[in-house]
């Protein structure tokens, strides 16, 4: 794969597959999304990347990767909503506070992640 200077950041496209976060909605969650256009689901979603655009020195268009949804858990009801939320809430401080996870390193991003909504989430969490 190639590699990016450190100053160039790619574009991150999502691509069309949605099956994971399609398997981890109810029923009910569903039916919510297509009656209330506004309605929201929390989901933890793991990104992986599938396929790379690069670009010749010469062209003026950014490098980008395609990532798709391959694992995602829709929180389920009102209290494990709110604990995403509140984990989020935790992981959008660190970043804007301090840089970005990838200036922070995994170690830290994991650390929010596990105990950053009091609760401990296990040492799978990486």
């Amino acid at each position: 794969m190639p590699r990016l200077p450190k100053d160039q950041v790619p574009e991150i496209k999502l691509d069309a597959f949605g099956g994971a976060v399609e398997e981890s909605l109810t029923r009910d969650q569903r039916r919510e999304l297509f009656e209330n256009p506004d309605s929201t689901v929390m989901v933890i979603v793991e990104l992986t990347a599938k396929q790379y655009t690069g670009s010749a020195s010469s062209e003026d268009k950014a490098p980008s990767v395609k990532v798709r949804a391959t694992f995602a858990e829709a929180a389920q009801g009102a209290e494990m909503e709110n604990v995403l939320r509140d984990v989020q809430q935790r992981m959008y401080r660190a970043r804007t506070a301090e840089g970005s996870f990838d200036e922070l390193g995994h170690e830290a991003a994991a650390s929010v992640l596990r105990h950053g909504s009091g609760l401990l989430l296990g040492p799978d969490v990486h």
